[in-house]
């Protein structure tokens, strides 16, 4: 592989690069004799082995956890630094293009807990970061929900489905 990658004057990082078996046969066993599976990380999703409803080994994706603490720190920072600094109405297109863009890199096949875990935590971060702009509350739970209705956020879905065939085709 090696010889193959030079030919495109491209190297493979030794410590980087590695086979991985995804059969139902390629589990190793670990030193308490339960399986488990090799995974690795790569472009944000942490790609693993699991089984289909048939009961087929298939390749599995989920966001990565590294990636999902990241994004949910720096959209707390980001609310942290706008909640003053601008009005709800100015800040509240751009929270919803950041929201959208997430959802549809991350919106695959098997990756909806992921996605929700997000937007519960984007509702709890802008709820907490909101009602810190002043020294009264000035959302709770019922107002913020009632002010969702007006302004909607994306909601997370499943924008790419990898097991089942297009019908744009």
């Amino acid at each position: 592989m090696q010889q193959r990658f030079a030919k495109f004057n491209l190297e493979l990082h030794p410590e980087k690069t590695r086979i991985v078996a995804f059969s139902g046969r390629g589990r190793d066993d670990d030193n308490q004799g339960r399986h488990r599976p090799h995974t690795f990380d790569f472009l944000g999703f942490t790609h693993y082995q699991g089984k289909s409803l048939k009961g087929n080994w298939v390749p599995c994706r989920k966001t990565s956890s590294k990636r999902l603490r990241r994004a949910c720190k720096e959209l707390a920072e980001w609310l942290k630094m706008i909640r003053s600094s601008a009005k709800l109405k100015e800040w509240w297109p751009m929270l919803q293009a950041k929201l959208r863009g997430h959802y549809q890199y991350y919106g695959i096949s098997g990756n909806s807990r992921a996605l929700a875990h997000c937007c519960y935590v984007t509702d709890h971060l802008i709820l907490k970061w909101l009602n810190r702009r002043c020294q009264k509350v000035s959302f709770r739970w019922k107002g913020y929900r009632t002010y969702l209705k007006h302004y909607p956020l994306p909601q997370p879905r499943i924008v790419h489905r990898l097991y089942t065939p297009s019908s744009d085709s």
